[in-house]
């Protein structure tokens, strides 16, 4: 176990970053009660306000030059386990989580929980961007709803906590810019490409728009935040602009792909959110990966001095995206 202050993390977490195996045979008990949530969420509320929406790794920490990429968890808490064990053995020294930690899966309450407890634990090396998963709305159709209520049968419990955990979600930041210049978001780009920074002019928590008064940058700051979590890429260079993805949202092409970058002035772009894509693709040629991390065969994405790697959770290299840069 990393050192860690645990002044900053609530003690109902700090048992869960001890004994994580522990807490998967409580299938029908909840790992936390109401109070304890409520606790974790006053400690994830005053670091979350440190760290912008669009978090630029060189500028805030000095770890993340060794670091993972982690795709999408949907509750499969089996393979955080795995994708962390890296991070506790030191072999790497920062870790991005790019959303979607809940839903699908048995194990949504405690893979949030866990990685919540991670970045209390570790604020300088672990960041947890928000996916179009972390919305309470979709949980209602993906099953965290319902595992919930089987935690929290009592109606006003299970109302106060399913509230508490929306507010974490809106909490979360939303890209995050490694060292090496790329971009780690859930989904990806809206359709017209936009200046990062845009993204810390957006509230935390996320919804409340109470202190912008220029409409059309509430709108335009809403509209962002959506299709970041949602949208799509589309090979087919010719894909009209309002056509919509299989997600309901747009999709992004090529060229709309090299002119976020250039206005950013990054290199490439690392996205989930589309299971079908399988566990690892290289959608457009050096400048938009997506990486999938929860079963089956889930990955990630590896970036050390200079050189780039997609790993299994057992940490072998599975494919070398970028070379290690001469000295």
């Amino acid at each position: 176990m990393r050192p860690y202050n645990k002044r900053y993390v609530p003690r109902s977490l700090q048992k869960l970053l001890e004994s994580p195996e522990a807490y998967m045979i409580m299938k029908d008990v909840s790992p936390f009660s109401l109070f304890q949530v409520g606790k974790i969420w006053t400690k994830y509320y005053a670091l979350a306000q440190t760290i912008p929406n669009a978090v630029d790794l060189k500028e805030y920490s000095p770890h993340f030059n060794n670091m993972l990429i982690v795709g999408d968890i949907h509750g499969d808490f089996e393979s955080i386990l795995r994708i962390t064990r890296p991070f506790f053995e030191k072999k790497v020294e920062g870790i991005v989580f790019m959303g979607d930690f809940v839903d699908r899966g048995e194990y949504g309450f405690l893979s949030i929980m866990y990685l919540i407890a991670m970045s209390l634990a570790w604020p300088d090396r672990v960041i947890l961007l928000r996916g179009n998963h972390e919305d309470m709305s979709l949980n209602l159709i993906f099953g965290f709803y319902q595992e919930l209520q089987r935690y929290f049968q009592n109606a006003d419990i299970f109302d106060a906590v399913s509230a508490t955990v929306e507010s974490l979600y809106e909490l979360m930041s939303l890209a995050a810019i490694t060292p090496l210049d790329s971009v780690c978001i859930h989904a990806g780009i809206p359709k017209e490409p936009f200046k990062l920074d845009i993204l810390n002019q957006i509230p935390k928590p996320h919804s409340d728009y109470s202190l912008i008064q220029d409409r059309a940058l509430k709108f335009r700051l809403k509209d962002i935040f959506t299709q970041i979590r949602w949208n799509d890429p589309s090979e087919n260079p010719d894909e009209h602009p309002e056509a919509r993805s299989y997600h309901g949202f747009f999709y992004y092409t090529e060229p709309i792909v090299d002119r976020f970058l250039e206005m950013n002035n990054l290199k490439r772009i690392y996205r989930s959110h589309e299971h079908p894509r399988g566990n690892f693709q290289e959608i457009f040629p050096k400048k938009l990966y997506h990486i999938f991390s929860s079963s089956p065969n889930p990955s990630i994405i590896h970036e050390k001095d200079g050189a780039i790697y997609v790993r299994d959770l057992d940490f072998k290299i599975l494919k070398k995206i970028k070379k290690k840069d001469p000295n």
